[in-house]
């Protein structure tokens, strides 16, 4: 029993660590890509106006728990970090 608590852990903390290499790897592509794009069309990137939404209503409570479990995982993953 306790080989599979250890194994379960070995797995968790692999997919931990392989989901915050993708997501790495993404965010670098993603900041290539946005500077080739500025390169060829400069004036792409300037912001630009647009009429500001109404407020919205407060978020809900599954939303709020959900937002608080996210910032949990990252949380997590940024000390395994």
């Amino acid at each position: 029993m306790i080989r599979d608590l250890v194994r379960t852990a070995c797995v968790i903390a692999t997919m931990a660590v392989a989901s915050s290499l993708v997501i790495e790897t993404r965010l670098h592509l993603v900041s290539i890509d946005l500077a080739q794009r500025q390169a060829v069309m400069p004036m792409a990137g300037l912001p630009t106006a647009y009429p500001q939404p109404a407020p919205a209503s407060p978020p809900g409570r599954l939303r709020a728990f959900g937002r608080a479990v996210l910032d949990l995982a990252d949380a997590g993953l940024g000390v395994v970090r």
